[in-house]
Order: C-alpha cells, then structure tokens, then sequence
C-alpha cells in the first residue's frame, strides 16, 4: 500500500465512529425482517459463550447449521462471517460476506463488513458497488458517516479525486477525513483549498506531521516559498521527534508555528506596492523574519517600500534593523548612516508616563545603535571614529559603563600594536 493507503486504512474504523467488529451487539438495531427463531437463538447463545472464551474454531462449528439454512437470519452472518475472520478464513469470510449482501442489501452491517473485506484485496470498485445500496438516511449518523469515509477512501484509492471532495466535503467533517480531502484537493492541485483544509485540520491536531507537509505543498503551488520552508521545518522536526521517541518540545512548536503565521502575513512583501500604509510592528517583524533568515537583500527591499520622514512610533526600529542589513550585507558606511538616524526623532505626545517609558526606550535603542558604531568602525581598523563612537555612548544614560569598558579595552589594543 502507498503511505496514503496505510495513513487512511488505519483510521477507518477508529475514532468515535462504530466498530462493526464486536459479536456481542451486532444486529440489535437492524430492521430485519423477523426475529430470530428459538433454534437460531439457543446456537448463537451457546456460540456467544465460546466467542467470549475466544473458542473461534468451535463457536463457528456450532453455527454451520445456522448457514445451512436457505435463508440465515442477519444476525447469523453478523456472527458467523466475522468468526471466520477471526479464525484467519479470509476468502471464506468474503464469500460469507457475500451471501449475506445479497439476501439483505440495505443491511449496513454487512454492507460495511463486505466492504471492508474487499478493502483488505483491495477491490475498491466492488466495495463501492457494496455501499452503494445504502440509504443513508436510515442509518445512525455514525453508522451513515462511516460509510461516507469508506466510499470516499474507495474514491481516493480509484484516483477519483473529485468524487472523494463531493462525498466528505459540505458535511460535518470528522477529524480523520482531512487526510483524503487534502490529498484529493493536492491531487488536483488545488492548492488554496488543499492550504485551507490543512489549517483546519492544524486546528484539531497542531502537531501532524502529515498536515503540515500538506500545508507546506500547498504553499510551493501558491509559490510562498517563505511560508513553504517554514512548514517543511516544522513537518521535519515532528518527524524526528517520532523517531527519536523523545518529549514533544510544544514551546519550540508553538514558536514554529507562530514563525509560520508570521511568515504568511510577510507574503504582500513578495511584490511591492505603492502606496504603503505606514510601517508597523507587522511589518518590522516580517523584515526582521526575512534578516534572521539570512535574505538580508530581501528584508531592505522591504523597508525600502516605507516613507520614514514622518513621524513613526518604529523609527528607531527601522534604521537599528536597516543598519544590520546593510552590516549583512558588508556596507559598512550605510550601516553606520542608518544606525547614527536612531534616537533623532522626537518623542511621542503622551501622558508623563508614557513620554518617561518613550525616553527611555529611545536612550537603550540610541545606546546600542552607538555601540554598533564604534563595533563597525573598530572591525575596518579605524580606531579614533570607534573611540569617538564610545565617547559618545559614555554620555548615553544607562551606558556609561559598558563605553568605558570598550574605551579602554580599545586604547590597550593600539597601544599593544
């Protein structure tokens, strides 16, 4: 079987839907015609004492009578056709199956049963034809939505991809139906629904490693590699936590998938507009996302799209993080241009508290912007901008310190040289 086939297959009669499997209950809903007669009764209940001792081999010997009839009673294949399952009669169970589908077609036991066993040879045009009698109207709900996920697995294994999406979709999906759905919509390529039915199902499990490799296919088709690249991550580390068999990190997964959302709100920066609306702490986390990543030419032409000449509560933000690009990027001028802009805009109109948070905030930020400076200039040797640099951070409250440390470990390092 493909991975689809075992990922699909191994939920089909899990979860909260029925299992058809247990002797014990079989049949007591079913609309069967008439009841059982007092022979059938008396060899079921003496089959039922042997089947809870898990006595296969001779609770079917006391039900071969039973099938000899022209016409058994539903019950009896319920009991006697699953008995031969468990005594590993396979092909006999099939054709047990078999019989009791064409006295009683509408009886979704064995239609599901039936269906079930040509699953296991994997004859999903015939298991189709099997389900097909059933109104699913009659049936329980969970009864009638087991059978929609067989016939929409049928569908999948068929390549019938649109028919999978028109028999599961539009309904109240459960939970393990997103596979086939997802995979039907990647199939076809489409790619914006195959994208919205991984999230929903991100939704109920955050940690599937299958749902985010859907998601992270689907972003490639909407050509997003950032959003793509981060899902591949995700979906890799899952599966080395799988493998390893070590704690679920679900503080690192949580920072991934809020590097995902953050990485989708960075799309509109794949095509410039003009226009911009004013830069944001959105926007400076994006530019900051694309630097940590490394596309330090990306993350400027991104800033690149924003008039800063007006006043902005992220000024100082912009040109500490435009300083770093250009540092990225070996633009030592620039990045001393743009770091020597910080702290120069005005403070904010506020309450004196809030001018008092806005002042210190600026003096921390002009602070390492000063730093940096003296950094970029003490790296390309140029020892007196870097001790001016330091002079300047001394006069930074809060610096003072740190200015002096630098100060001095420079003016030893000339005078060693």
């Amino acid at each position: 079987m493909t991975r689809i086939q075992h990922l699909a297959f191994a939920l089909l009669f899990s979860g909260s839907l029925v299992s058809f499997y247990s002797h014990s209950q079989q049949g007591e809903k079913a609309d069967q015609g008439r009841s059982l007669n007092r022979f059938e009764s008396n060899l079921l209940n003496k089959a039922s004492v042997l089947l809870e001792r898990s006595d296969f081999d001779a609770a079917l010997i006391m039900m071969e009578p039973l099938l000899d009839q022209e016409t058994p009673h539903p019950t009896v294949f319920q009991y006697a056709c699953k008995t031969m399952v468990d005594t590993g009669a396979e092909a006999k169970a099939l054709t047990c199956w078999l019989r009791g589908y064409k006295l009683y077609p509408q009886e979704a036991n064995i239609a599901i049963n039936l269906a079930h066993a040509q699953f296991e040879l994997e004859h999903y045009k015939v298991a189709l034809a099997s389900l097909s009698d059933l109104d699913l109207s009659t049936l329980d709900e969970p009864i009638s939505a087991q059978v929609r996920y067989m016939r929409g697995y049928a569908y999948y294994q068929l390549a019938q991809y649109q028919a999978v999406l028109i028999e599961l979709q539009n309904r109240d999906i459960k939970l393990h139906w997103w596979p086939l759905i997802s995979y039907s919509q990647l199939a076809q390529e489409q790619w914006q629904a195959a994208k919205e039915s991984a999230q929903q199902w991100l939704t109920l499990e955050p940690a599937n490693r299958s749902a985010w490799q859907v998601l992270m296919r689907s972003e490639l088709g909407l050509n997003h590699p950032v959003e793509a690249a981060v899902a591949n991550d995700i979906a890799a580390n899952l599966q080395e936590h799988n493998h390893s068999g070590s704690t679920l990190d679900s503080i690192g997964l949580l920072a991934q998938i809020k590097a995902y959302n953050l990485a989708a709100r960075c799309t509109k920066f794949a095509h410039p507009k003009a226009n911009r609306e004013e830069f944001d702490a959105t926007d400076l986390g994006c530019a900051q996302y694309a630097w940590l990543s490394g596309r330090y030419q990306q993350s400027l032409d991104m800033l690149m799209q924003f008039d800063m000449s007006k006043q902005n509560q992220q000024h100082d933000n912009f040109y500490m993080l435009q300083g770093q690009l250009f540092a990225g990027l070996k633009q030592g001028d620039k990045a001393r241009s743009a770091w020597a802009k910080v702290g120069l805009q005005s403070l904010p109109l506020g309450s004196a508290a809030e001018i008092k948070h806005a002042r210190q905030r600026r003096n921390e930020l002009q602070g390492q912007a000063l730093l940096l400076i003296g950094q970029s200039y003490w790296l390309e040797g140029l020892w007196p901008e870097a001790q001016a640099s330091y002079r300047k951070l001394a006069q930074t409250p809060g610096f003072a310190t740190l200015a002096a440390a630098f100060s001095q470990r420079l003016t030893a390092l000339v005078l060693f040289e």
